[in-house]
């Protein structure tokens, strides 16, 4: 709670990228055992014993196969088979533990994705695509059976470069698919039919059908999305391999059944349509209740089958009217995006998207959207919410436009269109645009003199959330009347009056679509005199050792008051929630009370609460219990500085501490960590070398990162230096001057300056919700609104 917990220097130049992508990672599996029954390439011009090529393509096939997981079983190097029964057993006690509502779940970076870095091709046409930036984001994972469920480059899997002529061509297509937008040229189909050839010339040969490259090539050409892109025959389907076959697991009735906005209308649609969409709705639910955290292996394998059932399905479904082909699109874009987010970036949901929008475009006075907005409503949001930049989103919006006189009354605010979203099929987590720059807590003393949030408050909260799915956590604000006795008009959350007032604010960050986290804490000998005296607070912490020399000397705690801290954090994280707030963060740095208890620079204490690591961890860890047990791990997480020199801080080998802290709050499941670089002492700059790699060691969930970012140091952290962990890198000193800092990132604009001397104006609105938004924010949103 620090008077400025993080910047970026000024002056360097934003950039975009994986700081915007979010979500869980797809996972493709294979298992062992059983049989496997390949459907013929399909050769429209070649009709020559068509019989007998496809048996002896499936015998080859499957006999190298069967080799080959022989092979992996004898080596203990094979994937494991997941029993639906055992899964269900598995999601369904998942469902007790969950992080709601606030989405930090992470992909890997594209830089750990994207391969080609590593390719060895000296085709100029190949360099030319990847010189293009969307054909960069085009590289589908790759996935190989060396390690379970691990993404590799292409040599890493192929065990060969692109001098494959077969992979080759296979690739190019990918990427040339990318660069038109979905488009399918000249050059897309020379590519195609090139692919095609040399996989037919290869079936008849064992060895040649069964290469590294040549499956490759069939993985990336001719699958279902590339049957979708292509208009290709399909080579595969869900009823292809016995074990890639799903049927449902005896889940709750609640995970498959057909969401209210269908139901009402179920006339409309097939018996085969409504068992799909029952089966994404499924997805939904496990996407969404089960937090999908992606740790189990066993359970990623079967939620694939899922989907790739659910999309064979919709694929095979027969020709229909155009506003039913309209729904399916937009079922198989739910599919696709509530199991792999990082599909954003990529060909598939763009290209579905764009098919989407012409079939709308194309059915868009057809009467029986009089009798049904909503659903056209829907199917507007799901399409545009994975369009490309350009025309096609551009086209979205005019449809909008276009339909005011029937949609306006369903989506005058968020709220009332989530609202009606959710009739459907529609999940905040997998739709919203998500990124990974927060907000950290920065203290402004903008609050009444009774520490009651005020309007102003609520407009810079509400300023710093224009952008869907940014994380905020709130200024430090105290747990009760003991716990403060500094700050002045920094605000608390004990009095009904201060729950009221932090709704407001609560309620105005979620309109916009963002989150927002209450940090609670307590001063300790950080008060300050002049104001402990004014609100008859004596100023204490766990030892009678002042911050420095000069100033006041604290009264060392008692054992009841310690205890009685411990249940005013329990109390303001209830209050918390009362508030809406969705959750709370526990703050345990930049020398308050809980980190003066952990640091034996401040704790010089001889009982129960000091002289070992673990009795200097015991108020915090009680604390943390008390937060859990009052609100759920889920909506609880920690500050850690352990460098600060702040306030008279920094022990002389903070590891042990500040390891024993990080454990406990791993075995309570504590939904992030927030740490502090070395290079931050409070709302200064500092020299500090010092590195937190010991806590990203320890902790594998949410990583909350603070400390003197610019853009492209918080794009080397995510994408490079930790590309496996979940990290929000949050920003602070430059959120204050740029309230759309997150537009601004993403579109590489320049960042507004800020001004020191007015972020402690206590109650005034200069330097604080007066600064300007960008002029290209502002014209995006007139664009926006004029849709509405």
């Amino acid at each position: 709670m620090s008077k400025s917990y993080s910047s970026v220097d000024t002056g360097a130049k934003p950039v975009a990228g994986t700081l915007f992508k979010f979500g869980a990672v797809r996972r493709c599996t294979d298992s062992s055992g059983g049989h496997f029954h390949f459907i013929s390439v399909g050769n429209p011009d070649d009709g020559k014993d068509v019989r007998t090529r496809r048996q002896a393509r499936s015998h080859a096939v499957r006999q190298a196969l069967e080799k080959k997981r022989k092979r992996q079983q004898d080596s203990m190097n094979h994937f494991y088979v997941s029993s639906s029964a055992n899964y269900a057993k598995r999601l369904t006690s998942q469902t007790e533990n969950i992080m709601t509502d606030v989405t930090l779940y992470c992909p890997p970076s594209v830089g750990s994705l994207d391969p080609f870095h590593t390719l060895a091709v000296d085709s100029s046409r190949l360099q030319a695509l990847l010189r293009n930036k969307k054909a960069r984001q085009a590289a589908e994972p790759v996935f190989s059976n060396a390690e379970e469920l691990a993404y590799h480059s292409f040599q890493a899997v192929f065990q060969s470069g692109l001098d494959d002529p077969a992979l080759l061509n296979a690739v190019m297509l990918t990427f040339r698919v990318a660069v038109t937008g979905g488009v399918i040229d000249q050059e897309c189909l020379g590519y195609q039919n090139q692919a095609m050839g040399f996989i037919r010339q290869r079936m008849s040969s064992l060895d040649r059908a069964t290469s590294a490259p040549t499956m490759g090539a069939i993985l990336l050409l001719a699958d279902l999305n590339s049957s979708v892109i292509t208009g290709s025959r399909r080579v595969v389907s869900h009823t292809t391999f016995s074990e890639l076959q799903w049927q449902r697991d005896p889940f709750p009735d609640k995970f498959f059944r057909l969401p209210p906005g269908f139901q009402v209308r179920s006339y409309l649609f097939t018996n085969e349509f409504i068992n799909v969409l029952e089966d994404v709705y499924a997805l939904q639910c496990i996407r969404e209740r089960a937090g999908f955290s992606g740790g189990d292996v066993l359970s990623m394998a079967y939620i694939n089958n899922h989907q790739a059932s659910i999309q064979s399905r919709l694929v095979g479904l027969g020709d229909v009217s155009l506003v039913m082909e309209c729904c399916y699109l937009a079922a198989y874009l739910c599919s696709s995006m509530l199991c792999c987010t990082v599909w954003c970036a990529l060909v598939i949901p763009s290209h579905v998207s764009s098919q989407l929008l012409r079939k709308l475009q194309q059915a868009s006075d057809d009467p029986i959207w009089d009798d049904n907005p909503d659903l056209l409503l829907w199917l507007l949001y799901i399409g545009g919410s994975f369009a490309p930049e350009g025309i096609v989103l551009s086209d979205y919006v005019t449809l909008l436009q276009l339909r005011q006189d029937l949609l306006g009354d369903l989506h005058r605010s968020w709220p009332e269109l989530l609202s009606t979203l959710k009739q459907f099929i529609w999940s905040d987590d997998a739709f919203m645009p998500q990124h990974r720059i927060g907000m950290p807590s920065l203290t402004r003393l903008r609050a009444t003199d009774d520490r009651v949030p005020t309007p102003l408050m609520k407009d810079y909260y509400g300023q710093r959330a224009t952008v869907p799915g940014t994380l905020i956590i709130t200024e430090g604000t105290l747990v009760s009347p003991s716990a403060a006795g500094g700050f002045a008009n920094s605000p608390g959350i004990w009095s009904q009056e201060q729950i009221a007032a932090w709704k407001t604010i609560t309620d105005e960050v979620h309109a916009r679509g963002s989150f927002i986290f209450c940090q609670l804490f307590a001063m300790g000998r950080a008060a300050d005199a002049e104001v402990a005296k004014r609100e008859g607070i004596d100023i204490v912490a766990p030892s009678a050792i002042p911050i420095h020399c000069g100033f006041p000397i604290p009264r060392p705690m008692t054992a009841q008051e310690i205890e009685q801290i411990v249940r005013d954090f329990a109390k303001a994280s209830e209050n918390a929630i009362s508030a809406g707030f969705d959750g709370v963060e526990c703050h345990a740095a930049n020398g308050y009370l809980l980190d003066q208890f952990m640091q034996d620079t401040s704790n010089r204490r001889d009982d129960e609460y000091g002289g070992t690591v673990e009795n200097r961890s015991r108020l915090t860890n009680d604390v943390m219990e008390a937060m859990v047990a009052a609100v759920g791990p889920e909506r609880v997480g920690l500050r850690l500085s352990p460098w600060s020199t702040f306030q008279g801080m920094r022990m002389q080998d903070p590891i042990p501490q500040f390891t024993h802290i990080i454990l406990r709050a791993r075995q309570i499941s504590l939904t992030y960590i927030h740490l502090v670089e070395s290079r931050i002492s409070g709302s200064e700059d500092s020299d500090g070398a010092d590195q937190l790699d010991f806590a990203y060691r320890l902790w594998n969930g949410p990583l909350l990162v603070a400390g003197g970012y610019t853009p492209a140091d918080a794009q080397t952290l995510v994408d490079e230096e930790y590309p496996d962990k979940n990290i929000v890198v949050m920003f602070g000193r430059h959120f204050i001057s740029n309230p759309d800092l997150v537009y601004r990132i993403q579109n590489g604009l320049g960042l507004s300056a800020y001004n020191r001397n007015t972020f402690y104006i206590n109650q005034s609105p200069s330097g604080y919700s007066d600064y300007p938004f960008s002029t290209e924010y502002l014209q995006s949103r007139k664009a926006a609104l004029s849709a509405v």
